[in-house]
């Protein structure tokens, strides 16, 4: 059984990576406004209104310097590197939609060029899933300082 055998459960946890991969590409190509409109129309004007962009909050975002040790670290490793794993990315994108109240749209490019595996397919989705725009996720909220603690409780990342 897949359950007792760790290589067969790599295995399947491949498969079911690469049905959801290819699941999501083919949504963008039968649904090209994913990338520049909101899933759930409701949410058009989220974030959209006059004075909610803020340009400092963007820029340190994309930076790597909010304040925010653990978001910051991410963000510079991902800027050097240009990988970080789900959960962080997760959390750099809930960090800019709930905390910073950024676009999802204003913060897409800066990902999509930092991202070395980019793949569009995903990366809007995603955007929209963990921003709250998709009107079928529960909204994704990181705690970016318990993520820190649970993820680096040495604190040898965020130096």
């Amino acid at each position: 059984p897949v359950k007792n055998n760790p290589w067969l459960r790599s295995l399947a946890s491949f498969q079911s990576r690469m049905h959801w991969r290819s699941h999501f590409i083919q949504k963008l190509e039968t649904q090209p406004s994913l990338e520049c409109q909101d899933q759930c129309l409701a949410f058009s004007n989220l974030r959209r209104q006059p004075g909610d962009f803020n340009q400092q909050y963007y820029d340190a975002w994309c930076e790597g310097r909010t304040g925010f040790p653990f978001v910051d670290a991410c963000m510079r490793c991902l800027i050097r590197c240009g990988w970080v794993n789900f959960r962080m990315r997760a959390m750099l994108v809930s960090f800019a939609t709930y905390n910073l109240w950024l676009d999802w749209k204003k913060i897409a490019g800066h990902l999509a060029r930092v991202f070395l595996d980019y793949e569009p397919g995903i990366h809007y989705p995603q955007l929209q899933m963990q921003a709250g725009t998709t009107g079928i996720n529960a909204m994704r909220v990181y705690n970016v300082t318990k993520q820190g603690k649970d993820q680096d409780p040495n604190g040898i990342f965020i130096r």
